[in-house]
């Protein structure tokens, strides 16, 4: 923490006593709370939906790794969409814990913003999870669905925080960096997808365009913007 935020006080853990704390999930063994706690919860309905959230974030954690190590064990995984999904991480986790925090805080400017973000990632990351099985084929709609998603995200957090916080350094070091974490992972997918496009390209013998319906070009801007659009404004 003191690389992180080095001006935070010492708390005087003698003097603390968590006032705010509403003993419940104790029962009857503390009223009123007594000291310092290391963790405490109350029993609130956003505390039921917070253990939700947490469950969800650690299930699916959990659920990708027992895919995707026997995968490695066995010699089955395509590295490129392996790296994908090790660079996705911290974008979820900040996800995953800017919710936890909304709740906790009961601070809803930006829960639909991180739920849009958030629902968003999670359908890109699925398919990265998906392309990582060299049984499964690479079709390039699926690599267009992980660039449209992320070229969203580009756009939607440029315009949002990463140019004014990084571009003209108008943001604290610590907003630079979450920034930061934030928007190398997204072009990170948008270069990789678009260089596997280009590699099923040179293996069918056709431009990039070619790999695709007109239509699905047109819809695939159509989604970018409209999405960016939205993200941008909800």
């Amino acid at each position: 923490y003191f690389i992180w935020v080095p001006d935070k006080p010492v708390i005087d853990r003698a003097k603390c006593l968590c006032s705010c704390f509403d003993t419940i999930f104790r029962g009857r063994y503390e009223w009123p709370p007594s000291a310092y706690k290391h963790m405490y919860f109350n029993c609130t309905s956003n505390t039921l939906r917070m253990w939700f959230i947490v469950l969800l974030g650690v299930l699916g954690f959990y659920e990708s790794l027992r895919y995707l190590l026997p995968l490695l064990w066995r010699g089955k995984s395509r590295l490129q969409m392996i790296l994908l999904f090790l660079a996705s991480l911290y974008p979820h986790y900040y996800g995953w814990w800017g919710l936890i925090n909304y709740l906790n805080e009961d601070y809803y400017p930006q829960w639909y913003h991180q739920i849009f973000f958030s629902v968003t990632e999670i359908a890109s990351t699925a398919m990265v999870i998906h392309l990582c099985n060299q049984d499964n084929r690479v079709e390039s709609w699926k690599l267009l669905l992980i660039f449209d998603i992320n070229m969203m995200h580009v756009i939607v957090s440029g315009f949002d925080q990463f140019i004014v916080n990084v571009i003209f350094h108008k943001g604290q070091h610590f907003e630079a960096v979450r920034d930061f974490g934030l928007m190398i992972p997204d072009v990170f997918h948008v270069l990789v997808a678009f260089f596997e496009m280009t590699t099923l390209a040179e293996r069918k013998s056709i431009s990039v365009f070619k790999l695709f319906y007109k239509e699905e070009i047109f819809m695939s801007l159509v989604v970018i913007i409209l999405f960016s659009l939205l993200g941008k404004n909800i």
